[in-house]
């Protein structure tokens, strides 16, 4: 493998400055800062089975990019190293090439745009399943010029660990990741100042851990419908998570919300527990506590915003507990809470707000054993508390 170090330079002489007194000589080495460098191979970029070493060369700006420079090869950023990038310019990281941004606490890898304005150059964008990507305490500011959408853009099948890193300044999101087959983890970060903080498929919402996303035009994670078919746990952020188009959990998927969970769903949408035809039934378990409460509810704060909750599985893990639901139930859907024959579910301890409908609609045969159980329900402006077919 071939590897190329641009690097503070390995120093044979030193430059030394001399001080006497009548005790003792003191002698300080001064090492010149060397100037920013300019990475202008774009053409070429990091060929495949290189390696780029990009090393700390001062104390201010140490390369530039003034172009969309292609990564085929492995690109390794040292810490405390500061890229500044020209308008439009961008990183690309291609199916055979990685990106390992590793700064410290003390030393954080820096990402900017040489105008210092939201959209001044477009981001990260990646597009590789090496495991080697990884971003961690890092900025990442002036990115997310309109059309890539974001400031860092993975595409499908992108491998990526960030954690402990500042996106800000974004003219659109954070972080873009709505495509298929990404393996995310993304722990500690946080992000502001931006359109939003991610924009997400709903695969991807297990992804993220802790961090802080407040400050930024809309203070949601954004969540595009996508569909949960595997074990998928949501956890309490600083903001809510928002479903313009809903979501699915369909076969094979067991989705689990933690307590303080806040779920707004778009105009018309719902969260639809659904079997399909085949293959192993679907769940929700979407339990608080009384201190932290699931909330349910609309992005527009209006009665009859989303349809509400929708289930067609039997699968017994089915549990809705210590939660609020509110503004559901529309002309499409009966209940805040619907049930399909055959639906097993238990609620319990959740409060119904401002239901224009039924708080549950159940559908059921006569002859068939009754599969929903519920208890200590409260309902503040609701039209109906239970209906039946």
């Amino acid at each position: 493998m071939k590897t190329k170090l641009l690097l503070l330079s390995a120093i044979s002489a030193l430059m030394f400055v001399s001080s006497c007194s009548s005790d003792d000589d003191t002698i300080t080495p001064s090492i010149p800062e060397l100037e920013a460098l300019e990475l202008s191979n774009c053409s070429s970029g990091i060929a495949e089975g290189e390696t780029l070493i990009l090393e700390n060369r001062n104390n201010g700006v140490d390369y530039i990019i003034n172009c969309t420079y292609p990564v085929n090869g492995d690109l390794i950023i040292d810490p405390g190293v500061t890229i500044q990038f020209g308008t439009d310019a961008t990183i690309r990281v291609y199916n055979s090439g990685s990106i390992q941004a590793l700064g410290t606490a003390q030393n954080k890898v820096v990402f900017t745009g040489e105008d210092k304005v939201p959209g001044s150059w477009k981001g990260l964008y990646i597009i590789s399943s090496d495991v080697k990507n990884k971003i961690e305490y890092a900025t990442i500011e002036y990115a997310g010029a309109v059309g890539d959408d974001g400031a860092i853009l993975l595409w499908s099948d992108t491998h990526l660990k960030m954690n402990n890193t500042n996106i800000t300044n974004s003219q659109t999101y954070g972080l873009h990741a709505n495509t298929n087959n990404n393996e995310l983890l993304l722990e500690n970060n946080t992000i502001t100042a931006c359109k939003a903080p991610m924009y997400l498929d709903a695969s991807y919402v297990s992804a993220i851990s802790n961090g802080s996303y407040t400050g930024n035009n809309t203070d949601a994670i954004i969540v595009d419908r996508g569909f949960i078919d595997e074990d998928h746990t949501w956890t309490k952020l600083n903001v809510p998570y928002h479903f313009p188009n809903g979501v699915d959990v369909i076969a094979g998927g067991n989705l689990t919300v933690m307590p303080g969970v806040i779920m707004k769903f778009g105009q018309d949408s719902r969260l639809f527990i659904n079997e399909g035809a085949s293959g192993p039934k679907p769940s929700i378990i979407a339990v608080g506590t009384a201190a932290e409460p699931i909330v349910f509810t609309s992005i527009d704060n209006v009665m009859s915003a989303w349809r509400g909750i929708y289930f067609d599985s039997p699968n017994a893990l089915n549990e809705i507990g210590f939660a609020t639901i509110e503004n559901a139930s529309n002309p499409d859907q009966e209940g805040a809470i619907e049930t399909w024959y055959g639906t097993v579910l238990n609620v319990h301890d959740v409060s119904f707000k401002d239901i224009q409908n039924c708080a549950i609609h159940q559908y059921k045969f006569p002859a068939d054993p009754d599969t929903l159980t519920s208890s200590n329900l409260t309902y503040i402006n609701v039209a109906h508390t239970f209906c039946q077919n």
